[in-house]
């Protein structure tokens, strides 16, 4: 299984590319918040967690998305994921209810998948 940490930038064509082991137009990642990085791979979004935890990651910091690539720049993150589901943090849904979590996944997103 491909899920790489992306720290700098990679382009939606690779992107793209670590997703098609299980997916054809999307990519599942998973979002790290405090260090501005993210994990892109893997079948489920605990799959690019985990790598994200392996490499020092703290996991209430970590949060789920996906890339749906057929869409517009600006529609293309979703925020539904199962490792979003956090009561402790007010999250009591797969959808990220806050709305500030979701712009800076949408920041760090959109700066390392040019």
């Amino acid at each position: 299984m491909r899920i790489e940490i992306i720290k700098d930038t990679v382009s939606t064509e690779e992107a793209k590319e670590m997703g098609k082991e299980f997916y054809d137009d999307m990519v599942k990642g998973a979002c790290d918040i405090a260090k501005g990085i993210i994990a892109l791979g893997g079948e489920y979004h605990i799959d690019a967690a985990k790598v994200l935890i392996e490499a020092g990651s703290k996991g209430d910091e970590i949060w789920g998305f996906n890339i749906v690539f057929g869409k517009p720049k600006e529609e293309r993150i979703e925020y539904t994921a199962l490792i979003n589901i956090r009561p402790t943090k007010g999250n009591k849904d797969m959808y990220i209810q806050d709305e500030s979590v979701r712009n800076k996944i949408k920041e760090i997103v959109n700066s390392k998948v040019v």
